[in-house]
């Protein structure tokens, strides 16, 4: 970025026609408060271009606290971890990289050591927050798709082969689910976001890398206490499918390797679930049996029979869960 485009964000900034501006001047740092919401994200993302630039200039030795500064400039398991968990579950309030849980300070604690950071974790009122607030950690984390109210307009960063799992099942922990149903021996494995060209291109990451049957976003509309309508998207897979997810985000994790406690319990309740279908009568068996009765591949006989019968007769002829003929 030259010196004159930089000239050109601060006078957009501070000239501002559509947005009302509180300027607070702490190192010329400008926030954006009221205005048209679009634009006022523009302008959040031109404040944090000029406000980044600066921090080359910065002497990091004046920081109250400590945090490895150029930790999301090299990748590893680890920092492919945390980006996928903050495209999920973390935010940029106003100069600090922010993680706002309810119960799972133990993960806010790993980041904390795998980024070499002493930032203290606040207990809220019904959460546990962490905000580290470094502008070579923001310079780096806004290359990587990390802006302002990401929410609704994030993308899918290009990550390499070799730690794509790792951003994964960070984005899993953050908005994502796993869920299993003992009784019908069901298991899904899903996940949400405000962005459907993010989950586009998680769709198409996993196909890149794994074969599977479905790749079926869904639109959720919901009414909000302000009575808005809000809309999110979700990606889930079933069976065969979801097992296969969860092979490719936890087989063979290292030591250092991050994940949240709790999901990873989930996952090998879900594999124990699977494996049971596999050996039991409504499992595999059963697929083969009417793959004979009807002389052609399972996927073939699912296409026949939805022309003309819905997914909940299916599921009751085959005796499974709905969410089964979706996988």
């Amino acid at each position: 970025m030259t010196e004159k485009e930089l000239k050109e964000i601060k006078e957009e900034v501070l000239n501002c026609k559509k947005c009302s501006l509180y300027k607070e001047k702490v190192e010329n740092r400008f926030y954006p408060v009221v205005g048209e919401r679009n634009h006022q994200a523009k302008i959040k993302v031109k404040f944090m271009q000029l406000y980044t630039r600066k921090s080359f200039f910065i002497n990091p030795n004046r920081f109250k606290y400590k945090v490895n500064q150029d930790f999301f400039k090299t990748w590893n398991s680890q920092m492919a971890y945390i980006l996928g968990f903050t495209f999920a579950d973390g935010n940029i309030h106003h100069a600090s990289l922010a993680w706002d849980l309810r119960d799972d300070i133990k993960l806010l604690r790993k980041i904390n050591r795998a980024m070499d950071s002493d930032y203290p974790i606040e207990k809220r009122k019904n959460s546990f927050r962490l905000r580290i607030s470094n502008p070579f950690i923001l310079q780096d984390v806004q290359k990587l798709g990390i802006i302002p109210n990401k929410t609704k307009t994030c993308l899918f960063p290009n990550i390499p082969k070799e730690f794509l799992r790792d951003f994964i099942r960070g984005f899993l922990d953050g908005d994502g689910w796993i869920y299993t149903r003992v009784k019908r021996k069901e298991i899904s494995l899903g996940f949400s976001n405000g962005s459907r060209k993010f989950l586009e291109g998680l769709s198409k990451n996993f196909n890149k890398h794994l074969i599977l049957t479905t790749n079926n976003i869904r639109t959720r509309k919901k009414i909000t206490k302000n009575h808005k309508i809000s809309t999110c998207y979700s990606l889930e897979y079933y069976c065969y499918n979801a097992y296969k997810i969860i092979q490719y985000l936890y087989d063979n994790l290292k030591k250092s390797d991050l994940y949240l406690d709790r999901k990873y319990e989930k996952q090998k309740e879900a594999r124990k679930i699977f494996k049971s279908v596999l050996k039991g009568p409504r499992g595999m068996r059963k697929y083969r049996e009417l793959e004979g009765e009807y002389s052609m591949p399972m996927q073939q006989i699912l296409q026949k029979l939805i022309k003309k019968h819905s997914v909940i007769e299916i599921a009751k002829k085959f005796d499974v869960y709905p969410g089964t003929i979706y996988s």
